[in-house]
C-alpha cells in the first residue's frame, strides 16, 4: 500500500487555518509580508470581476440624474408654471363669461321704452323717481331703466298701469351691485361690490386677485370705468356704472382695495329715460 505524503489537503487546509488565526492577532507592523502575495490574488480574480461587474451594470436600474437638487429644482418650476397657467385659465373664464355677458347685453332682444320723469321723491335721503310709463306701454316688472342707452340708472318698482318709479342704483334702498373695471382696451379687471352711499356715490370692496409666478395684486386706478357683472341683472351686463373717482385700502385687509364709483350721470338731471324690457324669458 503505498505511503500517504507528508501534504494532504486537510493538512494543509488546516495549517492555513492556523496561519489565518494567529495573524490575526498579531500587529499589522508585522504582517507586510502578506502584500505581495494580496497582490497576485487580486490580479487573478480581477478579470471575473470585472465580468460579473459588467453583466450586473446591464441589468441594475438606470443612474440617478447627477445632480438631484438640479432635477427638484425643475420639478418645482415646472409646478409653478402649471399653477400659473390655471391660474390664467381661471382668469380667462371670468373675463370670457365678462364678455358674454356684455354680447347678451347688445344680442338680448330688448325693446327701449322713452319715457318722461315727472316728479322726484319728497324724501330728501331718496333719489326715487316716479316716470310717465306703465304695463299698457308694455313695461314690466324688473325692467332696468337706462340713460343714453347704455349707462344704467337703476330698475323699475311700484309699477301700474299708467306709471312706475325707478329706483336709482345710487339709492339708499337699491342694495349692493357686483360691477367690474374695463381698461382702455376693454380687458376685463378687478370685480367690487359696490354698496351706494346716500351721496350719489356707491363704494365698496374688490376681490382679492393676483398677476403670475410673483402673485403681485391685481390693482386698479382712478378713472377707470366701471360695468355691471351682477348675474342678479342677467340681461342687462356690461352696461355702465360709472368711473372710479378716489381709491382706498380695507383696514382689515391692506392688500385688498376699496373704490368709489360715481356714475357719469347726475339722476337730477334726467328728464328721460330709455327703459329695457327684455323679450322673451330674462
Amino acid at each position: 500500500m503505498a505511503r500517504r505524503g507528508l501534504v494532504t489537503p486537510n493538512r494543509a487546509f488546516a495549517l492555513a487555518l492556523v496561519v489565518l488565526f494567529v495573524t490575526t492577532f498579531l500587529p499589522s507592523r508585522l504582517l507586510g509580508w502578506t502584500d505581495e502575495p494580496g497582490k497576485v490574488v487580486q490580479r487573478l480574480i480581477s478579470p471575473p470581476a470585472d465580468v460579473i461587474k459588467f453583466v450586473a451594470d446591464q441589468f441594475s436600474s438606470p443612474e440617478p440624474a447627477t445632480n438631484p437638487n438640479t432635477t427638484i429644482g425643475q420639478i418645482d418650476t415646472l409646478r409653478g408654471q402649471n399653477l400659473a397657467l390655471q391660474i390664467k385659465v381661471r382668469r380667462l373664464q371670468q373675463e370670457v363669461a365678462v364678455l358674454s355677458g356684455a354680447t347678451r347685453v347688445q344680442n338680448q332682444p330688448m325693446r327701449l321704452i322713452t319715457a318722461s320723469i315727472i316728479a322726484e321723491s319728497s324724501d330728501p335721503t331718496s333719489r326715487t323717481l316716479r316716470v310717465r310709463a306703465g304695463m299698457r306701454d308694455g313695461i314690466r316688472p324688473g325692467s332696468v331703466a337706462t340713460t343714453q342707452d347704455s349707462h344704467l340708472l337703476g330698475r323699475i318698482t311700484n309699477l301700474d298701469q299708467t306709471m312706475c318709479d325707478i329706483v336709482p342704483i345710487t339709492d339708499k334702498n337699491a342694495g349692493t351691485i357686483e360691477g367690474i373695471t374695463t381698461a382702455a382696451d376693454g380687458t376685463p379687471g378687478l370685480r367690487f361690490d359696490l354698496t351706494p352711499q346716500g351721496d350719489g356715490t356707491l363704494k365698496g370692496p374688490g376681490r382679492f386677485e393676483t398677476d403670475g409666478l410673483a402673485q403681485t395684486p391685481r390693482q386698479v386706478e382712478v378713472g377707470q370705468r366701471v360695468s355691471l357683472s351682477d348675474e342678479n341683472w342677467p340681461s342687462h351686463i356690461g352696461l355702465i356704472i360709472g368711473e372710479i373717482i378716489a381709491v382706498e385700502y380695507a383696514e382689515q385687509s391692506p392688500l385688498r382695495q376699496v373704490v368709489t364709483v360715481k356714475p357719469y350721470i347726475d339722476t337730477r338731471r334726467v328728464g328721460s329715460v330709455l327703459i329695457r324690457v327684455p323679450e322673451g324669458n330674462e
